[in-house]
């Protein structure tokens, strides 16, 4: 029988208009005869069924199916029953009409699936081309994964960087789409915001997945964009491989390590039927002739597709000891790393193709689960404090505890900073100036400041230095919190704290900048850090921060000038009419108040 792409196959016009959307159940149990032929190649059809009595007896029984495809393969009519078994489990999810154990095994994928997707197991470089190693190689090898990133660098000859997320293929696979899609619209926003145009994956799954989501994006996986000498196989064979499709000439391939002697196998992840440029790169890999592999021909699920191995261990594991015979003893070579450690479980002797990279040492015996995660956070965390952003953010934070063990030591002041600004008369407003600038990002107390330029210059030139120093010591922290230490900010204050100001940001804009800084509801330098992580544009929260805080700017300056007056010259009248000043800034904010709650419900209606 010829063989067939899962993505490519040739059907009736009516059959391909059916399977187009998610819609090729009903024409598929109108158009499939239940001849019985994939059920005798798949273990979980061999149990339950033919495609169409699963979906039309116990449709409950469809979220065993592993997604492999091997059904759809060997289909004699060209039907597409893996599309039907998934679209299945799809209508179930939508109809809330499944098992408990399918509810707990959708739950458990939804949440490894957001764990890898946040901090502190994400990070997204900003760089046009990125190495997304996956989840399973990430966790797995991590000298692997920074190995292939150096490797890419080199071979394109640009920085390649490394970006660290889930999928959420694992989500799909159960057929949770609505999920899927929603988490998808994210990833899209920050490969935007990061400016990655070219992704380079290091799992056949993360290529699939990508590629049907994120069209306008160019995906690859690593095996095509590698240079045919990069990966070394040990020459190590014997008359356990196939007389005809045994690696042939090895002498061509110089040894780099000793393999336990036997064949070579070369298996080919379920996904990789779809891309069949990916299978013939890693041909052309092993050693350059095509027709020279002991390999499958079709897929052969290791047991952990589909999230089977969520529901039914012992039929995963049907699948997984299933690809250890099919390799008839040999070496199984995969691309992998969930199938290799799979194979592995089930006493294979396997091997993912990156492990043969130049200065890497194969891993011998699978990787625990904890592991795993461990792998993945020290790979995440070590991308960060290779951040220059990071690097400086450390800095800001180390002058800031710095500086409040110094306040509390005694050594700065308030009082000792304006009597070094009156020390100083001609530099007094660029020290001024300076100290108000840096001032707010370490959370010194700026209000003494203010009052103090009052009493030291007056009502007109106090106001002017203080609303000059106040609004750039807003910005500094602003632009500290956008482009250096916003993921620091994000888990510093609590979600509900800096999501609910970014809503506001979003739906009134310089309004919310306003109303912030005539009613504060968080301290001003707390503000000037989260506001750095809300929408709003940098020149509306400048103008904005400028304008509103005005108000309060004259108000302590104008009771500091009075202060002024009746300590130096004995002035009550002075400070009587300071006070009143004061008092009219500092209750216009109330009067305002109103405004702003009618503009922002006719905002939201």
């Amino acid at each position: 029988m010829k063989e067939k792409s899962l993505i490519n196959n040739v059907q009736s016009e009516e059959f391909q208009d059916a399977v187009s959307g998610l819609n090729g159940t009903d024409a598929f149990m109108k158009t499939c005869k239940s001849c019985g032929k994939c059920s005798k190649a798949c273990p979980f059809l061999r149990s339950f069924g033919t495609p169409g009595e699963i979906i039309s007896q116990h449709p409950q029984d469809a979220f065993f199916c592993t997604n492999c495809g091997k059904c759809t393969l060997i289909c004699p009519e060209g039907f597409f029953p893996s599309n039907a078994l998934f679209e299945t489990k799809h209508r179930m999810i939508q109809k809330e009409d499944i098992p408990v154990t399918v509810r707990n095994a959708i739950e458990s994928a939804r949440g490894f699936a957001m764990r890898g997707h946040k901090f502190p197991f994400s990070h997204y470089p900003s760089t046009d081309t990125v190495f997304w190693p996956g989840c399973g190689l990430a966790g797995t090898s991590p000298e692997i994964v920074k190995k292939t990133v150096q490797i890419l660098s080199d071979v394109l000859k640009k920085k390649v960087g490394l970006l660290l997320d889930c999928c959420f293929d694992p989500v799909y696979q159960v057929g949770d789409i609505s999920t899927v899609e929603k988490i998808i619209g994210n990833v899209k926003t920050k490969l935007e915001k990061h400016g990655i145009k070219h992704v380079i994956t290091g799992c056949p799954n993360c290529t699939k997945f990508l590629s049907k989501y994120l069209p306008e994006i160019k995906v690859e996986h690593v095996l095509e964009v590698l240079p045919g000498n990069a990966i070394t196989l040990p020459c190590s064979f014997n008359a356990k491989a196939d007389s005809q499709n045994a690696l042939s000439d090895s002498s061509r391939l110089p040894p780099l390590r000793k393999v336990e002697a036997g064949g070579y196998y070369l298996h080919h992840p379920c996904p990789s039927f779809s891309f069949e440029g990916t299978q013939r790169r890693a041909r052309s890999l092993m050693n350059g002739k095509n027709e020279s592999i002991s390999e499958t021909r079709m897929p052969s699920c290791c047991g952990c597709g589909g999230g089977l191995d969520l529901l039914s261990k012992e039929l995963s594991d049907s699948f997984a000891e299933g690809g250890v015979r099919l390799a008839g003893g040999n070496v199984v070579l995969t691309y992998c790393m969930g199938c290799k450690g799979r194979f592995l479980e089930k006493g294979g002797k396997a091997y993912h193709l990156l492990e043969f990279l130049p200065g890497i040492i194969p891993l011998e015996k699978p990787v625990s689960s904890a592991k795993k995660w461990i792998n993945r956070f020290s790979l995440a965390m070590g991308q960060r404090i290779m951040s220059k952003k990071l690097f400086l953010g450390l800095i800001v934070i180390l002058c800031i505890f710095f500086a409040t063990y110094l306040r509390k030591q005694g050594y700065i002041s308030p009082e000792a900073i304006l009597g070094a600004v009156r020390h100083y008369s001609a530099a007094a407003p660029f020290i001024f100036l300076l100290l108000y600038a840096v001032g707010p990002s370490l959370f010194i107390p700026s209000l003494p400041l203010t009052l103090g330029a009052g009493f030291l210059w007056g009502p007109f030139w106090g106001v002017i230095l203080s609303i000059t120093g106040a609004t750039i010591g807003a910005s500094v922290p602003f632009l500290l919190s956008r482009y250096i230490m916003g993921e620091s900010v994000r888990q510093r204050f609590s979600n509900q704290r800096w999501q609910g100001l970014a809503e506001k940001v979003e739906k009134h804009g310089w309004k919310a900048v306003a109303f912030a800084r005539l009613v504060p509801v968080f301290p001003f330098p707390v503000l000037n850090y989260l506001f750095g992580i809300t929408p709003i544009p940098f020149l509306h929260y400048l103008w904005s921060t400028f304008v509103f805080m005005l108000p309060a700017c004259i108000a302590y300056v104008a009771f500091g000038s009075s202060m002024g007056e009746l300590v130096l010259k004995g002035n009550i009248r002075g400070l009587v009419i300071g006070i009143l000043i004061a008092t009219a800034a500092l209750l216009l904010p109330f009067a305002l108040k109103p405004l702003f709650r009618k503009t922002s419900s006719s905002k939201d209606e």
